[in-house]
């Protein structure tokens, strides 16, 4: 099947308003059960300023910004009012009885409200997530220095991005 989309393009996702994910991956789909055989792409996508992981459909998806382009994007891209992922979890779009996907606005299994937490374990969480994105950004930029590839810096930057958010929140 061939795909509108290619690796590291920025897109945009329906029922997901005014974010941007990177695509990382995709998988051809062919399902056959009684009543015939359907085929359809999902893509595998992380969101460009906060990472949160999301599968959806290719109807689901619109193009931002070529792969090639990315990097250039993401340096004028505003994310002051960039909405807050809705948790820690991964998100699946919902609807395949017609072959047509709608992105799901809630993750699954947090249908419970929030847990209650001590000062303590939020600063250890906090703590805990900005070294996860301080990994993420120095690996990236390791990737980026050996290969070469603008890819590597386009999501380095996007980690900064997010840290940044983080630090003046």
């Amino acid at each position: 099947m061939k795909t509108e989309f290619t690796f590291g393009d920025i897109v945009s996702v329906a029922g997901y308003e005014n974010r941007i994910f990177y695509v990382d991956a995709w998988r051809e789909v062919k399902e056959t059960d009684e009543w015939g055989v359907s085929e359809y792409v999902e893509f595998e996508l992380t969101d460009a300023i906060n990472g949160e992981f999301l599968d959806a459909f290719e109807t689901d998806l619109r193009l931002v910004c070529r792969k090639q382009f990315a990097e250039d994007y993401l340096l004028t891209y505003d994310v002051t009012n960039y909405p807050e992922p809705s948790g820690a979890a991964f998100h699946f779009t919902d609807d395949y009885s017609f072959g047509i996907g709608y992105a799901k606005k809630e993750a699954v299994g947090m249908a419970k409200g929030p847990k209650e937490t001590s000062k303590r374990e939020q600063a250890a969480i906090a703590k805990r997530k900005t070294d996860e994105l301080l990994d993420e950004y120095n690996d990236n930029m390791r990737l980026y220095e050996t290969f070469g590839d603008a890819e590597y810096k386009t999501k380095a930057d996007a980690v900064m991005a997010k840290l940044r958010r983080e630090a003046s929140e």
